[in-house]
C-alpha cells in the first residue's frame, strides 16, 4: 500500500475513492482498513524517506453484504457483488413483496403489490397522457403503466422516487407481462437501497 501510494503520488481524495470501491483488494481484504490506511498514508508519502508502519492498523468491522453494494454504487454507480434488492429480499419477503420472476408467473388480472428501482420513465408523446416505467430487482424487470389520472395522484413519487412501490393489476399478454398502477407508495424498509440513477422521459 505504501509503494503504490508513494509510487503514483495519488492525492487522499483519489486514494479514499479507490479504497472505498475495493480496488486494494490485493493489499488488503477489508475495505476500511484499506481506507483507514490510505488516509494515513497520503499525508507522509510526500516525504522524501520510506516510513515503517508503527502500530498495527485497528480491527475494524468489515462490510457486509448490504454495505459493500451501497459502497460499490456510491463509488462507480454499479457492483458486482449484487444487485441492491438482493440482501433486503429476505425483509421485502417478509412484507409480502414479490420479486419480478414470481410476478411473472401470476395470473392475468391479479392484484399484486411490488418494490423495485426506478431505471426508466418514458412518456411518448403517442400515448395520450400515459406514463411506461421500469422497475427492476435482483431477478428481472417490471413494466408498470401509469394512467394520467394516477400519474397527477402520485405526481411526487411517479417523478422522484429511485425505490419504488406500486400496488396495481397484472397484464399478461401472450408472455409480456405489465403491472398497470392503482396507486404508488414509498416502501418501508430498514436500509435505503442504492441505486444507479434512471433514464427519465429521453
Amino acid at each position: 500500500m505504501e509503494d503504490f501510494t508513494r509510487r503514483t503520488g495519488l492525492d487522499e481524495r483519489i486514494l479514499r475513492r479507490l479504497a472505498e470501491a475495493g480496488a486494494f483488494q490485493g493489499f488488503r481484504e477489508k475495505r476500511r482498513a484499506a481506507l483507514w490506511e490510505v488516509q494515513g498514508l497520503a499525508e507522509v508519502c510526500g516525504d522524501g524517506l520510506p516510513m515503517a508502519v508503527a502500530e498495527p492498523p485497528p480491527a475494524l468491522e468489515p462490510l457486509d453484504p448490504f454495505q459493500t453494494i451501497v459502497w460499490d454504487y456510491q463509488t462507480s454507480g454499479h457492483s458486482t457483488h449484487g444487485h441492491p434488492l438482493e440482501p433486503l429480499r429476505e425483509e421485502l419477503a417478509a412484507q409480502k413483496l414479490p420479486d419480478a420472476r414470481a410476478l411473472a408467473s401470476m395470473r392475468d388480472g391479479r392484484r399484486v403489490r411490488y418494490a423495485g428501482i426506478v431505471i426508466c420513465r418514458q412518456r411518448p408523446g403517442t400515448a395520450s397522457g400515459v406514463t411506461f416505467m421500469t422497475l427492476e430487482d435482483e431477478t428481472g424487470f417490471v413494466n408498470v403503466v401509469l394512467w394520467q389520472k394516477v400519474f397527477d395522484r402520485h405526481m411526487v413519487l411517479a417523478k422522484t422516487a429511485a425505490f419504488l412501490g406500486v400496488t396495481g393489476k397484472l397484464q399478461i399478454q401472450q408472455g409480456v407481462v405489465h403491472l398497470v398502477a392503482e396507486t404508488l407508495w414509498e416502501p418501508k424498509i430498514r436500509n435505503r437501497p442504492a441505486t444507479g440513477g434512471s433514464r427519465d422521459f429521453h
